[in-house]
């Protein structure tokens, strides 16, 4: 496991985990087998670059410590956690532009093929009774 690095957030002390390169396999790992469970909806969307689930990730803080802050206290413990893996969300934003490269040709492909390959409407087929 790597480094616990001690910070401090007002009066809270806490550790941010300074991920070793087979922890970021296994998060990413993680995050994929993830993706059959039930999301949890508002620690997906709250803040924009990391979930809830990531917060607990990345520091020893629990859900209930979590649950009792402030947006702003933990703004800052997110900018801990980037600070001390730069690396990591690196990769994330590599990956979040590769996924949107990926679907912007899988967009514009489709939207070539379904004009020449899509039904003709009834009007300009000449076998069809009127």
């Amino acid at each position: 496991m790597g480094r616990l690095i001690a910070k401090t957030a007002g009066d809270l002390a806490y550790h941010v985990r300074k991920f070793i390169v087979g922890e970021i396999y296994q998060f990413f790992n993680k995050a994929v087998d993830a993706q059959a469970t039930e999301p949890d909806w508002v620690g997906n969307v709250l803040f924009e670059e990391v979930t809830i689930q990531d917060i607990r990730t990345f520091t020893d803080l629990t859900t209930e410590q979590i649950h009792a802050m402030e947006p702003e206290v933990l703004e800052t413990i997110i900018a801990a956690i980037k600070e001390e893996n730069p690396h990591f969300f690196a990769a994330c934003q590599r990956l979040e532009e590769a996924g949107k490269r990926l679907n912007q040709m899988l967009t514009t492909s489709n939207e070539g093929s379904d004009s020449s390959s899509g039904p003709s409407s009834p009007s300009s087929n000449s076998d069809t009774p009127v």
